[in-house]
């Protein structure tokens, strides 16, 4: 309303414009579709690129309770198996990073030669099956598309399980570049007019906005006049160096934060904002289920990112109408329920797939529950419970790169590199697993590197 833009992005972190029509054809706006009752009794359950036990503990749980109790059958889509894996039972659906999207392909048609897919792909046909799929996806283009694919062709049901507690509740907000609320397309004239007017505005801007990676890119080329930057940390962004470099480029940068941080630091405003427990708001959780609280300390002068916002849109004489949590919980429930033409479901091709060759592997790679985000800052007895960083391969590929299980492997890129301790286990060979944010162990910053990257493997010595 304010900027007349629809220039806005939620994911700070690796996306695409795959994931953005995804969400808006699948998540958005769709309410409860899947719920840990669901997990509870559900025959089989897909993980699809999403650790749970490191991504999501609860949905971890449940399914850790079902199938000790022999009611679920769950299997992994991902390039390893974990530990979480082995405490659910589970059975892995090896995929290397890049390869997600011909598996799932595969399943879909029901049409792969190997045992276990076979096996997983019947189990998905089951009444009540369900399919759980993590945010790594977007990141192998053709991925998300192929998983809508296999939800449509299979029955079983389909839920998004994002990491971060505030991205579904984003999601239904609107702060995607193509969405208003609620699953609206930006580029739908009816919904446009029915945001409008509940808005109290003429009209919105019609063409569809740039996603993070993009407003980073024009700001960094001198397109953008002004950037917000509302608790964003650029070390979770995919290249940490660049998102930098482009928040220094823009010309005018406000920064919405709790404390001091890499945009503070190159912020011509700072806008302090209330903290959690200091103010009053709605979580969605996966399932689309809205948690409400009001606030739990009373620190005076606190003010929260809403009236922050409200307050710069009054300085340019657009009145938001927003004047508490209250009243967006009111307005957002005056849009929920969009009766018309959702965005279909995204049509990517599969990746082409990367050929590692002697020495080279593909990296793959995920958040630990317990890593160095800033939400643990001056914490250190709760970051002294973090795993230990280590490499993960295959022996066949420690062997190539000159080391063994209990040594230690260089990771590299042309950027960086990462040493590492190694733990070797059965898994694809050309394939290394890192912790994407960890101590010693800063994927993004370091390599300039995420899942699917090629990267070089050596012996330290």
């Amino acid at each position: 309303m304010a900027l007349g833009s629809n220039d806005i992005d939620s994911r700070a972190r690796p996306h695409s414009a795959e994931e953005a029509q995804f969400l808006a054809a699948r998540v958005a706006g769709t309410g409860v579709r899947v719920s840990y009752a669901d997990l509870d009794r559900a025959p089989a359950v897909l993980l699809a690129g999403l650790d749970p036990e490191e991504e999501s503990p609860i949905i971890f749980l449940r399914l850790r309770k079902a199938a000790r109790a022999g009611r679920v059958a769950v299997y992994s889509l991902a390039p390893l198996a974990t530990r979480g894996l082995a405490k659910m039972s589970g059975t892995l659906v090896p995929a290397p990073p890049g390869t997600e999207g011909e598996v799932l392909t595969r399943l879909a048609a029901e049409a792969g030669s190997d045992p276990v897919e076979t096996a997983a792909a019947r189990a998905l046909t089951a009444e009540g099956a369900v399919i759980l799929a993590g945010e790594r996806l977007a990141e192998t283009p053709g991925a998300l598309s192929a998983l809508a694919r296999l939800a449509s062709a299979s029955g079983a049901s389909l839920a998004w399980v994002p990491r971060r507690a505030g991205e579904r509740g984003a999601v239904e907000a609107g702060a995607l570049p193509d969405l208003l609320p609620a699953g609206r397309p930006v580029s739908d004239p009816a919904a446009r007019a029915e945001v409008a007017r509940t808005w109290g505005v003429a009209a919105l801007p019609a063409e569809p906005g740039r996603d993070g990676a993009q407003i980073l890119a024009a700001a960094l080329s001198g397109d953008l006049d002004a950037l917000v930057v509302a608790g964003v940390d650029p070390a979770d962004l995919p290249d940490p160096h660049t998102a930098l470099a482009a928040i220094e480029a823009a010309p005018f940068v406000v920064s919405l934060e709790l404390r001091v941080s890499a945009v503070t630091d190159r912020a011509d405003v700072v806008l302090p904002v209330a903290a959690v427990p200091e103010k009053a708001g709605t979580f969605l959780n996966w399932e689309g289920r809205p948690g409400s609280f009001e606030a739990a300390l009373d620190v005076p002068g606190a003010e929260s990112d809403l009236e922050v916002l409200g307050e710069i849109a009054d300085e340019m004489d657009v009145h938001l109408g927003l004047p508490d949590a209250a009243a967006a919980r009111r307005e957002l429930g005056t849009l929920t329920g969009w009766p018309g033409i959702r965005m279909s479901a995204p049509e990517y091709p599969p990746a082409a797939r990367v050929l590692p060759g002697p020495g080279e592997a593909v990296l793959a790679t995920w958040h630990q529950l317990i890593d160095t985000g800033r939400m643990q800052d001056g914490e250190p007895f709760l970051a002294g419970t973090a795993r230990p960083a280590m490499a993960v391969l295959s022996a066949g590929t420690a062997s190539e790169a000159g080391t063994a299980d209990g040594g230690k492997v260089t990771v590299t890129t042309a950027q960086g590199a990462i040493t590492l301790g190694v733990r070797v286990q059965d898994m694809p060979d050309r394939v290394v697993w890192l912790p994407t944010h960890a101590l010693g162990c800063e994927v993004r910053r370091e390599l300039g590197a995420g899942n699917g990257t090629l990267v070089t493997l050596r012996s330290p010595q």
